[in-house]
């Protein structure tokens, strides 16, 4: 096997496997998890325009990123592939309070013993949102095809049929609303996709900045987008690193039912009184007890 075009060292608490399963990005375009190989691959369109694909995996001290195109790799795209790969496994965050505080917690050393507590997200936080709004009152394989609906919009491959990378939001805004609907066909969330597009592309949404933002501005920014309620401005947040809120879906609950209600389904308030003895992490230790069961990983590792 060639080298690797980059390789970026992980800290001792990192772990690969765990961080790729441990959200179901992993299963919508552009990403595609190869189980037996262990590896991630992602479309990813630079900002020059080009359309590359990642295939990233990991040893154990560091991140490989292959770059199956083999394109010339300036400095410039480096340091670009370079950040899309860690906002992606968000690798910059340090989860020694939080495995601290676990410690702390009956039946919780398995987060610490197992590495767990990293999630992974897309490369940018438009098309987190995006996809966050297709989860939605709807069922997961409703997620996934929508989702692979909306990636085929996208910045085609030069040499490969089918393969895309995720469309920026300047292209979804510059489709006729109804060419995007009958695209993706995702109910009424097309209206929503496209006006949130359409304010990114404007300026009128200055995403970057809200990397920035506290736990609660950032919560309140996603909340005041058309079509995004308190479960996904929850998920958001948690997603990018805020884990004092509690975003409760049909998974959340089907968990809580399993795990801590001997299999009865409980409300709201139930699963927020549950998680509350956690305070600043409530949020990512629920959604860590929620994704311990559909982890391949852990199927793989048993």
């Amino acid at each position: 096997m060639s080298e690797p075009a980059i390789v970026l060292p992980t800290a001792p608490q990192f772990d690969f496997d765990r961080t790729v399963s441990s959200h179901g990005w992993l299963m919508l375009a552009p990403c595609h998890w190869h189980e037996v190989e262990s590896t991630l691959h992602y479309v990813y369109q630079t900002a020059a325009g080009d359309v590359l694909r990642l295939r990233i995996s990991a040893d154990d001290a560091s991140l490989r990123v292959d770059l199956p195109d083999r394109p010339a790799l300036t400095p410039a795209l480096r340091r670009e592939l370079t950040g899309a790969v860690e906002r992606m496994l968000n690798l910059d965050w340090d989860l020694s309070a939080f495995y601290a505080a676990m410690r702390e917690q009956a039946g919780y050393d398995w987060l610490e013993r197992e590495r767990q507590g990293r999630i992974l997200i897309s490369a940018s936080l438009w098309e987190d949102l995006a996809k966050v709004l297709l989860t939605t009152n709807c069922s997961w394989s409703n997620t996934v095809a929508w989702s692979e609906r909306l990636c085929q919009l996208g910045a085609a491959h030069p040499t490969i049929e089918g393969c895309h990378a995720f469309p920026s939001a300047e292209r979804v805004a510059g489709l006729p609303f109804d060419e995007l609907a009958a695209s993706v066909r995702a109910g009424y969330r097309n209206a929503y996709l496209h006006e949130l597009a359409g304010r990114i592309a404007a300026g009128e949404l200055e995403l970057e900045a809200w990397r920035r933002l506290d736990g609660d501005e950032f919560f309140a920014a996603v909340k005041s987008l058309k079509g995004f309620g308190d479960y996904a401005a929850g998920t958001l947040a948690r997603m990018y690193g805020h884990f004092d809120r509690i975003a409760i879906d049909t998974a959340a609950h089907a968990m809580y039912a399993a795990r801590h209600n001997g299999g009865l389904k409980g409300s709201v308030k139930d699963i927020k009184a549950r998680y509350a003895r956690f305070g600043e992490w409530r949020g990512l230790v629920m959604w860590m007890d929620v994704m311990r069961g559909y982890s391949s990983v852990e199927s793989k590792r048993r």
